[in-house]
């Protein structure tokens, strides 16, 4: 195909986006209807089937998560180890994906179901009136940690990357609404977080996700990546609290929510960014050692 018929075959791709967009996205809410129709049980049974599918099918992240684990772990678990908790990891990202659709019906049921630790660090925090910023992951069914702020009722603001289906989207933003949540875009910039700190509101940053160069040099399984600072240039800013806060599943159907206590900074050390970083990243490693099954691990997290 010469230039001039690339350029066009380019330009019929781009008039489809919207059409395959919307139907990709009624597709997905098709699927959630029947989840949520399904006992949880049968739900989590079908997505670890599917997990099973992805993981035959996307040798590449396979690779990924082989390689993330033996940064990791090293010579600490067997080649056999390994492979069965990369095979989990694609089996947990698809039950995440499932209890995701099965928020609007969970909702009713969550104050049975949502076990709540260490919530007096919270308290303690909004006592101060400088509001806390809660430092979470991809551990676990990461999304039901909404249940913190929906249980205990503190008005919460969640940093949310756009995706690039519209309608996926709004759709999710609609989700994050149902659980009283505030969903800010990343590139809205820091006013609208200033702003819900000094309102002594909660605002919620993940940390494990490769930062580039815009976030500092620590160590993570004491190896070098990039983690962003964020969340300790906000604490040292605005005075708010640090507070890091995990959600595992105990069994199906099953959560908790541990809060931990306040990460101070330490206000006369020169090197306070990356020493609060590593901090946060060493008890997040401690959380992934205790439920490594429940980590996205196909996520790249050390590049050079």
């Amino acid at each position: 195909m010469n230039g001039a018929g690339n350029k066009r075959y380019n330009r019929r791709l781009r008039s489809l986006f919207p059409a395959w967009n919307f139907l990709e996205y009624a597709l997905v809410r098709t699927m959630m209807v029947t989840i949520n129709f399904l006992p949880i049980g049968v739900s989590t049974w079908i997505a670890r089937r599917l997990g099973e599918v992805f993981f035959l099918i996307m040798p590449r992240r396979r690779e990924i998560a082989l390689l993330n684990l033996n940064i990791a772990f090293g010579d600490a678990k067997t080649d056999t180890e390994k492979r069965r908790l990369v095979l989990e990891s694609f089996r947990h990202l698809a039950t995440c994906v499932m209890e995701f659709f099965r928020l609007p019906k969970f909702v009713k049921k969550s104050s049975g179901r949502v076990v709540l630790q260490g919530t007096e660090y919270l308290d303690r925090a909004f006592a101060r009136g400088k509001g806390a910023i809660l430092v979470m992951s991809h551990l676990g069914p990461w999304e039901y940690l909404v249940f913190l702020s929906y249980l205990k009722e503190y008005p919460t603001t969640v940093l949310g990357r756009a995706v690039r289906n519209p309608y996926f989207y709004r759709w999710v933003k609609s989700l994050r609404k149902i659980m009283k949540l505030n969903h800010s875009d990343k590139t809205m910039g820091a006013r609208e977080i200033l702003r819900e700190l000094k309102n002594n509101h909660l605002v919620a940053i993940t940390i494990d996700q490769w930062a580039g160069s815009e976030g500092v040099r620590s160590y993570f399984f004491d190896v070098a990546t990039s983690t962003t600072s964020l969340p300790a240039r906000l604490a040292k800013k605005t005075g708010s609290a640090l507070i890091p806060a995990y959600c595992v599943r105990r069994a199906c159907g099953e959560y908790e929510i541990c809060v931990h206590p306040e990460v101070t900074i330490e206000e006369n050390k020169n090197n306070w960014t990356p020493n609060v970083t590593n901090r946060l990243n060493y008890l997040l490693e401690q959380q992934i050692r205790a439920f490594p099954e429940q980590w996205i691990w196909t996520h790249k997290r050390w590049k050079n």
